[in-house]
């Protein structure tokens, strides 16, 4: 499986600030599942049950939001999780 970045912006690390993870990971669901088990608290931040409460970038390009758990990885690649923005 190849290594990837992951990075975490401060309003989801907070109090702490932005951090970045590796993991070893095939898929972007799979990438976010290792960080979550390494990292519990990020858990109810990321997901709720199944459901995806992030935006996911790879590479510097936002996922589309369906099928975004299944989006195959490559060594070196770099996650970023970014909190949603709403507003009108």
């Amino acid at each position: 499986m190849p290594g990837i970045t992951i990075g975490l912006p401060a309003s989801l690390t907070a109090p702490d600030p932005a951090q970045e993870h590796e993991v070893q990971a095939g898929t972007v669901g799979e990438a976010l599942r290792t960080l979550v088990a390494q990292h519990p608290r990020f858990e109810q931040r990321v997901f709720y049950r199944d459901r995806l409460l992030v935006v996911v970038a790879l590479n510097g390009r936002p996922l589309p939001p369906g099928g975004v758990l299944g989006t195959e990885l490559s060594a070196g690649d770099r996650l970023d999780v970014l909190m949603p923005v709403a507003g009108g």
